[in-house]
């Protein structure tokens, strides 16, 4: 059985200003999917928050998340996001 991951890029600042633009791309993940984030200079908690909203919604470690830049990967480890997302 062939799984075929949805992809969602993500880009720019991920902040409180800016989460509902990133939540509508977010939304559309159903399934095992992989989020890029190689284009994203900021991840704030609001953006944390819907990360992992999408990780409860359809199942932890389903999601992977690749391409972050050290500074948004160093987010990632603080919050403890690896128990939630494949990180890459």
């Amino acid at each position: 059985m062939l799984i075929v991951a949805q992809r969602i890029d993500l880009k720019g600042e991920i902040d409180i200003y800016t989460v509902e633009s990133a939540c509508r791309a977010l939304d559309l993940i159903d399934g095992p999917a992989v989020v890029d984030l190689s284009n994203v200079r900021l991840l704030s908690a609001a953006g944390l928050n819907e990360l992992a909203r999408v990780a409860q919604r359809v199942g932890f470690r389903r999601v992977t998340l690749v391409g972050a830049c050290p500074h948004v990967r160093r987010v990632l480890q603080i919050a403890r996001f690896e128990a939630l997302f494949t990180i890459e």
